[in-house]
């Protein structure tokens, strides 16, 4: 059984500040999308512009100072990034490993497992999923809070900043204030690098979670049948069909299943409890089929070594025609 013990920075010292960086900052790390490259490029569905082309991994998946952060004296800080960077260092090293049909270390599998985390939760997708949720979050509150027009009346008569309003004035504006929450009108703003922290904190419950699970690296028998990844690179599922429920699947719970793309001739499924791990080998169907459930929840892009695959995929569920929806809501 693998420990689930798991600290990213175990130093009890604090570290100085970290006020240089790069500006450009990959959530798909360059050597991940080296795995799913031909000749030195990716093929990539762009599902905002609807179109498919080649680029090279050091210009995919790449933000603008998407991990930079802002102390109170206004400096930029790259601590995050470091961190990613760190980790990034670490798997490399482990998916070649897996790809090669080896055996790990529990170290090397913990490192891994820390990766595969925050890979979950550094995209944009997770990062938007969040700020979506929190927005629904307030909205709901506002709902709440703002239902009868008299009590929000009586609660800005008691408030000292409505002192010199009218009784007319006062009735006027807590029927606009009700009207606004109760029909939407209401914009809620999250701040992004709020939303960037809160996911890179989500990884470290997730991160013991996944190095306690069984891991079952599959591979293709045929090197002319390839695994894509995307932009949402962990597909959290179930080990078999349930029925849907308002709280829906988590990484904790005992039926998930976790599925990762290691390189275009391996993935990396987790699931159960007991820390196992082997290789196994899967035909062309299987490919398929995992390769459309990472398609289909992508956020913006899917990424393979072949673009009839891409096309393949793209064009099978039609994704150009359907809207991205947050990984989940508050209601």
């Amino acid at each position: 059984m693998i420990s689930a013990e798991i600290n990213i920075h175990p130093e009890d010292e604090p570290r100085p500040p970290l006020l240089t960086g790069p500006k450009r900052q990959h959530y798909l790390p360059r050597f991940y999308l080296d795995g799913f490259a031909k000749d030195g490029l990716v093929s990539i569905f762009d599902r905002e512009k609807d179109e498919i082309r080649h680029q090279q991994p050091k210009d995919t998946t790449v933000i603008g100072h998407f991990y930079t952060m802002e102390d109170d004296l206004g400096r930029k800080r790259y601590e995050v990034e470091a961190m990613l960077s760190d980790y990034e260092g670490k798997a490399g090293s482990v998916i070649k490993k897996l790809a090669a049909k080896q055996d790990i270390d529990a170290e090397e599998r913990t490192d891994f497992a820390i990766f595969i985390a925050l890979g979950a939760m550094r995209t944009p997708d997770m990062v938007d999923s969040i700020k979506h949720m929190n927005s629904d979050l307030i909205t709901n509150i506002a709902k709440r809070m703002y239902a009868d027009v008299a009590v929000v009346e009586a609660q800005l008569a008691e408030d000292k900043e409505h002192a010199g309003l009218s009784a007319e004035e006062l009735r006027a504006q807590a029927q606009l204030m009700v009207e606004l929450a109760q029909n939407n009108g209401l914009t809620v703003e999250t701040n992004e690098k709020w939303a960037v922290a809160t996911a890179i904190k989500m990884s470290l419950n997730v991160a013991p979670v996944l190095a306690g699970r069984d891991w079952l690296v599959v591979h293709s028998v045929s090197d002319k049948k390839s695994f894509i990844t995307t932009d949402a690179p962990v597909l959290l599922t179930t080990v078999a069909p349930r029925e849907n429920n308002f709280w829906g699947i988590g990484f904790g719970n005992s039926d998930a299943m976790v599925l990762f793309p290691l390189t275009s001739s391996c993935i990396l499924i987790m699931h159960g409890d007991s820390g196992g791990f082997r290789h196994l080998e899967c035909d062309s169907d299987y490919v398929r089929r995992v390769n459309i459930g990472l398609a289909e929840h992508c956020q913006r892009f899917v990424i393979g070594r072949d673009q009839r695959l891409v096309a393949s995929l793209t064009n099978h569920l039609s994704l150009a025609t359907k809207k991205w929806l947050p990984k989940f809501r508050s209601s």
